[in-house]
């Protein structure tokens, strides 16, 4: 998996090779066939597999419901974990410019195993009946929350230029409390 990660984010979809793969791996290539069938399904089953941990890292805190900011925070250290890694940030841009819909399939597998969206919605608009937080769209604000996730992860080197972030690796350690800490206090009633 990790010579096939390397290969796609390098090369996108249609410029991996299987045989360069196999080459990565050190095995031979009719056993990646063996094991995926085809090129197309071992590209589905990392983005299967690395969208996974998204439902496992989140599962658990969402039940029983907890106070949004611990959901929150769980949701923004796993977008930094993950997306840290730049062969993963590759892949995905790779992915979104062809179109997305590997990823989509497998955000949709992982999103309705575990119904985020929805109990992420519940909690906020929960919030919001209870006057806590400021009368918005939830969907609205929550993709908003997921867009700061990920700007400037997928935008770091010219992000950093242009805010002269110098020790990038401490920057990422703060964002996740950061950007938790930005969108509560902008839905918070005062």
């Amino acid at each position: 998996m990790e010579a096939a990660i390397d290969e796609f984010a390098e090369h996108g979809f249609s410029g991996a090779r299987v045989d360069r793969i196999a080459h990565r791996a050190g095995v031979n290539k009719a056993m990646i066939y063996y094991h995926f069938s085809s090129k197309e399904k071992l590209y589905q089953s990392i983005f299967d597999s690395q969208l996974g941990k998204l439902g496992a890292v989140m599962a658990p805190p969402i039940e029983p419901a907890p106070d949004l900011e611990t959901v929150l925070l769980r949701i923004s250290e796993f977008h930094h974990t993950f997306l840290t890694d730049g062969r993963l940030r590759a892949l995905f841009l790779h992915e979104i410019a062809d179109g997305g819909s590997r990823l989509l399939a497998a955000l949709t597998m992982v999103l309705s195993m575990h119904g985020l969206p929805q109990k992420l919605k519940n909690i906020l608009d929960e919030g919001i009946c209870a006057g806590r937080y400021r009368p918005v769209d939830s969907r609205q604000a929550l993709l908003s929350f997921i867009g700061m996730n990920m700007f400037y992860l997928f935008m770091a080197p010219i992000a950093n230029s242009i805010w002269e972030i110098t020790d990038e690796q401490t920057f990422c350690a703060e964002r996740p409390r950061q950007i938790v800490d930005l969108f509560l206090r902008g839905l918070e009633i005062r």
